[in-house]
């Protein structure tokens, strides 16, 4: 099971929180850490000190062309924020098929409806997230469930064509 996370490496992303949830997760289970930042070199002692180095991978900055590779190389997207504007990276996701786990902050609960279409995981709390995730790893149906429905919620509501025509419908008015 790969969990990917695609964000910058910043405390209020909660990278570390997802790495620690790691220790409590088995040995199938890696992580693939898309992106770069301040937190970078910390991140990585972390993994080392946890000593799950052989099952976390660092990647870097991904041009977003190649981006949508690692995702459909994924089981689970998971970015457990302590703070969110609209969050892209969870729609780009939902939006590749990648079954989402997020915390209930910012604007995420605009998009993310709990066993609908993805999984609520607690704040500053790794074993909640590594429930979360196992949750996904042993549950194919709800896996469908979530794939299919964040996509059918990212075609209605997130493409450009469906926002064009709702703008348009503004203008109108105007």
């Amino acid at each position: 099971t790969v969990v990917i996370t695609t964000s910058r490496l910043v405390p209020k992303n909660g990278i570390a929180d997802l790495i620690k949830s790691m220790s409590f997760l088995p040995e199938s289970v890696h992580m693939v850490v898309v992106g770069d930042g301040e937190l970078r070199n910390n991140l990585e002692s972390l993994v080392e000190k946890l000593g799950i180095n052989k099952r976390v991978h660092f990647v870097g900055q991904v041009d977003n062309s190649n981006l949508q590779k690692y995702l459909w190389a994924s089981n689970i997207f998971c970015r457990p924020s302590l703070s969110e504007g609209q969050g892209i990276a969870f729609l780009e996701a939902m939006a590749a098929e990648v079954p989402v786990i997020a915390t209930k902050v910012g604007g995420i609960p605009d998009f993310l409806f709990d066993k609908k279409t993805g999984i609520f995981c607690e704040t500053k709390d790794p074993k909640d997230i590594a429930k979360k995730i196992m949750l996904l790893k042993g549950n194919e149906s709800l896996r469908s469930a979530l794939i299919d429905n964040a996509k059918e919620n990212v075609r209605e509501n997130y493409m450009w064509e469906s926002i064009s025509k709702d703008m348009e419908g503004i203008f109108k008015k105007i």
